[in-house]
């Protein structure tokens, strides 16, 4: 579902294999946060090899709190799903050095749809 944008929207990517991108936003992020990002996706089961998706993480600067969001189509998630979304934050604090961690979902045109 590779999400592009010629606008900035969407951040630089991190291409973590042929079906899964980390986009990274803001100072307060980088390559090396993305990649964890991306392993990390990957041991909780939400990148596999049947299926494609991205993710942005965007932090302003060095320190404050990340935001989370995967890029799904629109109107394609189930309460069950949302759950296991929100349910990454607490993992995703720990590998970001304890930093305040929110999750959302996007719409692949990088419009927020919805906060968990």
């Amino acid at each position: 579902m590779s999400v592009i944008s010629t606008d900035g929207k969407t951040g630089t990517p991190f291409n973590f294999d042929a079906n899964h991108t980390v986009y990274f936003k803001g100072d307060g992020v980088t390559k090396i946060d993305a990649a964890r990002v991306a392993g990390y996706l990957k041991g909780y089961g939400l990148f596999t090899e049947t299926n494609q998706s991205d993710v942005q993480i965007f932090s302003a600067k060095a320190g404050q709190p990340v935001e989370v969001s995967f890029v799904i189509p629109r109107k394609t998630t189930t309460e069950e799903a949302e759950g296991v979304y929100r349910d990454t934050a607490e993992g995703l604090q720990e590998l970001l050095d304890g930093r305040k961690v929110s999750v959302h979902l996007m719409g692949t045109d990088m419009v927020r749809l919805k906060d968990l």
